[in-house]
Formats: structure tokens, C-alpha cells, sequence
């Protein structure tokens, strides 16, 4: 049972994807809070996951091939959402989540067709940063959006704009990152 522990972790990541969609659409009173408790706790899963198939010596092609697209989706969801909120119209725009999706849509291509080549792909400690930059990032923004009524979002929102702006093209340098060093290992198995 152990050994599925790791898998488990990730589909209940998944899982909480469309929980965190409905509570931070539903009429509660503060529904950025519970969204960021939800999201909270999405975010513990990934940092378990990895940690504990590494732990347990059970890495399996389903968690290496999941995990990363469970974090995807979780990401791409919350920055959808996030242009829906008129109080992150300043901060977040449709072009950075273009890009942050394009980017993330593109790199699930490339790992599809490399595990399609039976080809490992190759990932990096700078795309993982990226990650946790952006698990981060939202959970800063859904702290913010929750507090709100006590300490106006808006005082920050220059700064968060300019961040935004960083981590976007963070995030576009981190799939070129990927292109790279990835289309090296397919051009020379197909030499």
C-alpha cells in the first residue's frame, strides 16, 4: 500500500482542483480564505509526493508522468480564475496567462511525445523553482484577496505587477529551458 502513497497524493491534487474552483466562486462570506486553505492543502500534496517516492524508492512512470501535469493544472487554473477578480484586473493580465499556458501546454506536449519516443526527458532545478514560485505567487495573492477588507490589495499592486511581470517571463525562460535541453536528447537518438 505504501508504494501508491506518492500516486495517491497527486490525484487528490488533482482532485482539489475543481473544490478550490467552487469555493472561491461561492457566496461564503471570505471565499479567498477557504480557496486559500484548499489550495493549501493541494500544494502540501506536491510537496509529499515527490518527497515520499523518493523516500520509499517508488517512482513510478505514472507519478513522473502525473505530477508534474497535476501541478499544471492547479497552476493554470488558479491564474484563469484569477483574471475573472476585477481586485487583480492592475496586477494580472490576459497576456501573462497566455503565456504562462502556452508555456505549460507546450512542455506537456513535448513530455507526451518524449514518453511516446521512449525518451526520458530531462528536467531542471530552474523549472522547479518555477513551480514553487508560482504555487507562491497564488498563494500570496488568494493571502491578499482574503485580507482585503482589512488591507486593500490595491497598496500593493504596482509591486505585484512588476512580479507578475518577472515570473511570466521567468516562466517563458524555464519551457525554452525545457525545448533546449530536451531537443538535444531527441536530435541525437534520431541521428
Amino acid at each position: 500500500m505504501k508504494r501508491f502513497i506518492p500516486n495517491i497524493l497527486t490525484m487528490i491534487r488533482i482532485f482539489l482542483v475543481p473544490i478550490f474552483v467552487l469555493s472561491i466562486n461561492s457566496d461564503l462570506e471570505n471565499p479567498y480564505f477557504f480557496a486559500l486553505l484548499i489550495f493549501l492543502l493541494a500544494s502540501i500534496t506536491d510537496y509529499f509526493d515527490g518527497k515520499l517516492a523518493r523516500k520509499l524508492k517508488v517512482v513510478s512512470k505514472f507519478g513522473i508522468f502525473m505530477d508534474p501535469l497535476a501541478d499544471k493544472i492547479l497552476v493554470m487554473t488558479s491564474f484563469i480564475i484569477f483574471l475573472k477578480i476585477d481586485l487583480l484586473s492592475n496586477i494580472i493580465f490576459p497576456w501573462m496567462v497566455g503565456l504562462i499556458l502556452f508555456r505549460d501546454l507546450s512542455v506537456t506536449l513535448l513530455r507526451v511525445f518524449m514518453k511516446r519516443a521512449n525518451i526520458t526527458m530531462v528536467t531542471s532545478k530552474v523549472a522547479k523553482l518555477k513551480t514553487g514560485m508560482q504555487l507562491l505567487t497564488i498563494i500570496l495573492l488568494l493571502l491578499l484577496l482574503s485580507i482585503n477588507t482589512i488591507f486593500p490589495i490595491q497598496i500593493f499592486s504596482h509591486y505585484l505587477k512588476y512580479f507578475m511581470i518577472m515570473l511570466t517571463l521567468f516562466t517563458v525562460y524555464t519551457g525554452a529551458d525545457y525545448y533546449y535541453r530536451n531537443l538535444i536528447i531527441i536530435i541525437s537518438r534520431f541521428k
